[in-house]
């Protein structure tokens, strides 16, 4: 009798401890994979992105420039085709008196939909401040996208960055040089950084 209850008592025991070791086990988490991580609702799929004209306000206009450029060309590595910006350019031009657009968001999405087929339009702004004393010249990048369906008008992603580059010389003329350089390296930096978030294209999408 005595035996029966003890080996009761084990069997008690032993549950007890099994069921606290499986509590103890953290649940496995599941990690969505890069691409998938990086893909938005289907709903919200675009297949090509219009990249209007940079809002740059007094910003040198090769600096508005080169920004669309890199962006342009990370939407290729993204797996969107390519839409031509003198394309785009000479299809708003009635829109804009012929001058560049100030303020893209002015033009609207359905609009640049009809004249160049996209479904998705980007719009982006660039600040870029700069300061030079006697030896060093910092170069501050600031950019900020909004991508909108061109269906719906709807903001479907955003992102913002900024980035600061500078070079030391003792020359005055070798140091501006050097700023120009300062800001390519600090707009590739912001631009990958604001490019990361946003979902892959048609090519990549799998």
């Amino acid at each position: 009798m005595r035996v029966s209850k003890l080996l009761l008592l084990i069997v008690i025991a032993g549950s007890i401890c099994a069921c606290s070791l499986v509590s103890t086990i953290p649940t496995p988490s599941f990690l969505k994979s890069d691409q998938t991580a990086n893909q938005a609702p289907r709903s919200k799929m675009v297949n090509v992105i219009a990249v209007l004209p940079i809002e740059g306000g007094t910003v040198d206009s090769k600096a508005t420039k080169m920004l669309r450029t890199k962006l342009c060309e990370e939407l290729r590595f993204k797996g969107y085709p390519q839409i031509d910006t003198a394309m785009i350019d000479s299809k708003l031009t009635p829109l804009t008196a012929g001058r560049t657009a100030r303020k893209n968001d002015v033009i609207p999405p359905k609009v640049v939909e009809e004249l160049v087929g996209a479904d998705g339009v980007m719009y982006c702004s660039l600040v870029e401040h700069k300061r030079m004393n006697l030896i060093y010249a910092p170069v501050t990048v600031s950019v900020k996208c909004i991508l909108r369906s061109a269906k719906t008008g709807e903001t479907i992603w955003n992102a913002q960055s900024q980035s600061t580059s500078g070079s030391f010389d003792l020359l005055p003329q070798r140091l501006n040089m050097k700023s120009r350089g300062d800001l390519e390296e600090a707009m590739e930096e912001v631009v990958d950084k604001v490019m990361e978030t946003l979902p892959y294209g048609p090519k990549l999408r799998g």
